[in-house]
């Protein structure tokens, strides 16, 4: 898959439109109706989308990203899309949503089809909907696909506003339904303090971008996604309160029974059942005591699930 910080024509393609925050199981469906429609055809598939969240040039309360760019990045191109069009958002929010449809993708793309989500809005202040596009296909010669509301089990909603809710409230299984796998959080490794390896639990140790939703603190079991492998991991995300003055946030992951050098590679911390709440124990000796608690309900963890 390629990938584009500015359009450049590529005519006579199939288009999907939106910001698909967590390609969450509905996204997957319409991107997949995406490739299977523009195979079909015998021509390539497009997603066009932001490098920042529109909603939040709309609301006060900022919105965090349910997972970052390169995530969205690796999922697209797993799903078999051909071209990723990560455009500055800054530069198109003004437009007209006729300038925008004719202009921009209609002038760049000449699409055979575009699709959407049922929710779909594009141009200034949003004045424009999935049904502009449904009505100007006849004009602009594209066939307009417009995916209704998808539901899952008891007509619960999918959507990234119920993912991200799930995660900020801890229902790690109920993210891991609509996302359909587990939510995870990607970066590089830094150097911590080294307490927690002078304790006998080594960890890597990552930063958790405030641009992203945040799990409750507390201590997970969960994998590390490493070059070699998923790996099983003991997990705790929190601001370290027996140890620090508890204002600098931290994600700390024990990989099992793994040694070696990993600062500066990427990543990806995968979360899957919560341990407990993060604590206070007060100071180091009773906090190494929880720890191997922990690490003892972490090893009956690993042995029923690897």
């Amino acid at each position: 898959m390629e990938v584009l910080r500015e359009i450049a024509p590529n005519k006579n393609i199939a288009l999907a439109l939106g910001y698909f925050d967590g390609i969450h199981i509905a996204h997957k469906k319409l991107i997949t109706l995406l490739v299977q429609q523009s195979k079909q055809r015998g021509i390539k598939s497009a997603v066009v989308t932001f490098d920042k969240n529109p909603v939040n040039y709309f609301n006060q309360k900022k919105t965090p990203n349910i997972q970052t760019f390169k995530d969205r990045e690796l999922l697209l191109e797993s799903l078999g899309v051909d071209y990723l069009y990560e455009l500055d958002f800054e530069q198109y929010k003004d437009l007209s949503a006729q300038v925008y449809l004719k202009d921009v993708l209609i002038k760049n793309f000449e699409p055979q089809l575009i699709i959407v989500g049922y929710n779909h809005t594009f141009g200034k202040n949003k004045s424009a909907n999935a049904q502009t596009l449904k009505e100007y296909s006849s004009k602009y010669n594209y066939e307009c696909t417009i995916m209704l509301e998808q539901k899952y089990k008891e007509n619960e909603k999918i959507s990234s506003t119920e993912i991200r809710k799930k995660i900020e409230t801890g229902d790690l299984e109920g993210a891991k339904e609509l996302l359909g796998r587990s939510f995870s959080i990607r970066n590089s490794v830094i150097k911590g303090d080294g307490i927690a390896a002078k304790l006998g639990y080594p960890t890597a140790n990552i930063i958790w971008s405030d641009s992203l939703v945040k799990l409750p603190y507390g201590v997970y079991f969960g994998k590390v996604q490493l070059d070699s492998g998923l790996l099983p991991a003991l997990i705790s995300w929190g601001v370290k309160p027996t140890l620090s003055s508890g204002k600098n946030e931290v994600l700390e992951a024990h990989i099992y029974n793994f040694s070696g050098n990993l600062y500066g590679k990427i990543i990806n911390v995968v979360f899957d059942k919560k341990l407990r709440d993060q604590e206070n124990f007060g100071n180091i000796l009773v906090l190494k005591t929880q720890l191997q608690k922990d690490y003892r309900q972490f090893e009956k963890w690993v042995k029923l699930n690897f």
